[in-house]
């Protein structure tokens, strides 16, 4: 049987348009839920694509998937009806006015380990439609499962979202220690959200690193932090992206540098194409 890592890369091996740029995958995650990790995912994704990248979301948290809500859009249907109600990827996605293709995981996600030959074909087909995607985002759930694990394993890159608090920052270094205690080799990036100040934002990233220097041997990469801002709020209310609703905003000017960060990065990509990606995805999932 394919392990379960692998299923899920060869699920998502999505030839590019444009050969240019490689195709990329970043997995954020979180130690624990409520510290914005999946508002992180949706105004990032927004930030790329006006930068001009093709953006999709595969929302992976089938215990609280909520990326469609927080857009703003509504979803019908999940990966679950494409497996079992013979539904297509076209009658699953739902596409934002921002043009940001949202894939909603729903309990479909915790399915892929447990796919017969017949249907992870047909995921790896349909989901092989998606020709026209230079970054895929997966929106994992918060703490730890088998199925963070696999995500986390097939990324190109993984954002681990946290804050101040101490135990979002416990949290974090618990999920970051399985990861390397797993033997899983990824390259793992940390954003520290809702800081009162550029200070505190060093300190919290430099405890967490220093810590998971010296106990697990592995250095941290910080991309940047996000400032606490009251327009975050109000765009969640809104159901808008902060960066599209409100482009001069601290939060969005924080969020603008960490993208930069990002893009700016130069990573031996895993992943060739989204049917390359799901794949791996889906052989790690089934060992």
């Amino acid at each position: 049987m394919m392990d379960q890592a692998e299923k899920l890369r060869q699920l998502m091996n999505l030839k590019k348009a444009n050969n240019d740029n490689k195709f990329r995958v970043l997995t954020v995650t979180s130690g624990k839920g409520g510290v914005g990790k999946t508002n992180f995912v949706i105004n990032l994704a927004a930030i790329l694509q006006k930068r001009g990248f093709r953006v999709a979301i595969l929302d992976a948290d089938f215990g609280m998937a909520n990326v469609d809500i927080l857009y703003g859009v509504k979803s019908k249907y999940s990966v679950y009806h494409l497996l079992y109600e013979e539904k297509n990827i076209e009658e699953i996605m739902v596409t934002t006015k921002d043009n940001i293709k949202i894939i909603p995981g729903g309990s479909g996600i915790k399915e892929l380990g447990q796919l017969n030959d017949e249907k992870r074909e047909k995921l790896l087909s349909e989901f092989s439609k998606l020709q026209n995607i230079d970054i895929l985002l997966v929106d994992t759930g918060a703490g730890l499962s088998n199925v963070v694990l696999n995500f986390v394993e097939v990324a190109d890159d993984v954002i681990i979202v946290t804050n101040a608090e101490p135990t979002a920052l416990t949290d974090a270094y618990g999920l970051i220690k399985v990861i390397i205690k797993s033997n899983i080799k990824a390259n793992l990036n940390v954003v520290i959200n809702r800081v009162k100040s550029i200070t505190e934002a060093k300190d919290t990233f430099e405890k967490l690193s220093r810590t998971v220097e010296s106990f697990l041997d592995y250095k941290l990469k910080y991309l940047g932090y996000i400032s606490e801002d009251s327009k975050v709020g109000q765009a969640v209310r809104e159901q808008n992206p902060y960066v599209i609703a409100y482009p001069k905003s601290e939060a969005t000017l924080c969020l603008q540098k960490i993208s930069s960060v990002i893009l700016g990065e130069t990573i031996e990509n895993k992943n060739n194409s989204i049917k390359d990606y799901l794949g791996k995805l889906l052989r790690k999932m089934g060992r």
